[in-house]
């Protein structure tokens, strides 16, 4: 100790430093961890969910769904949505493959029309079947692709967070940038501000309730609030099993548009 007290006092270097201080993660490592985490059961999962949307007039809706996925690339994934409520959306499917080269395939299947209908990547902004996520927020293009900066720590709550921020660089994506609230211990998002093109607070999402599940740290609550239309949509994961045996073949176009 003696030695490095000395050396820091001849070059004129912070104690801490060389006494061998932990150093910060850059904004690289806090995305990587994000892109490796699995909040939403989205990379290996199988669960059952609902999802309340409510309006500025206090009107709701209740939808439900079952989803299953695999990670094929780490850390991207495959994963299909299947809608259970309410009736006249019953069998309605999702299907959304990350790619690490080219866009993702994204493929809408509704019943009435029976066929899978193609979501291309300048529809990412649209609306996820009605909720206040859109596919942007789904396919996670925007923090897998865009340039991460760190601010300050700020705490949300009881929990010390990283503070991120994210400029998507692709034209298609509906924001300027997004603000996200990292849990230090979990890498868990607590919290984000999402920011449209003329960089208005468009919405901003919370995490509600995290769960622990075979040592995997889930989202099991949460809300995204449109703050421009007072609309908000909670998601709440009622089960969930970790898998890594789902079979590839179950992600197919032709998986699907079975009824």
């Amino acid at each position: 100790m003696q030695r490095l007290t000395m050396a820091a006092a001849i070059f004129g270097l912070p104690l801490a430093l060389t006494a061998g201080a932990p150093q910060s993660p850059s904004a690289e490592s806090v995305v990587a961890k994000l892109l490796d985490g699995d909040p939403w059961g989205m990379g290996g999962a199988e669960l059952n969910a609902r999802v309340t949307l409510k309006d500025k007039a206090g009107l709701t809706q209740t939808l439900a769904f079952t989803a299953r996925s695999r990670k094929h690339d780490a850390p991207f994934a495959k994963s299909l949505v299947r809608f259970t409520a309410p009736a006249d959306l019953a069998g309605a499917g999702f299907l959304q493959i990350q790619n690490r080269n080219g866009d993702d395939d994204r493929y809408l299947f509704l019943p009435e029309i029976k066929r899978a209908r193609r979501i291309s990547g300048n529809l990412r902004a649209n609306s996820f079947m009605g909720t206040d996520f859109s596919f942007a927020d789904m396919d996670r293009r925007d923090l897998r692709e865009g340039k991460a900066t760190l601010k300050a720590d700020e705490d949300i709550g009881k929990f010390p967070c990283f503070r991120l921020d994210v400029v998507p660089q692709r034209s298609d994506s509906p924001y300027s940038h997004f603000e996200a609230w990292v849990r230090k211990d979990n890498y868990v998002t607590l919290k984000m501000e999402l920011y449209d093109r003329a960089n208005v607070r468009l919405k901003t999402f919370n995490t509600l309730e995290v769960r622990r599940v075979e040592g995997h740290w889930y989202v099991t609550k949460s809300q995204m609030v449109d703050n421009v239309h007072l609309h908000s949509t909670q998601l709440v994961i009622e089960s969930i099993a970790p898998r890594a045996d789902i079979a590839d073949e179950e992600f197919t176009v032709r998986q699907l548009e079975k009824l």
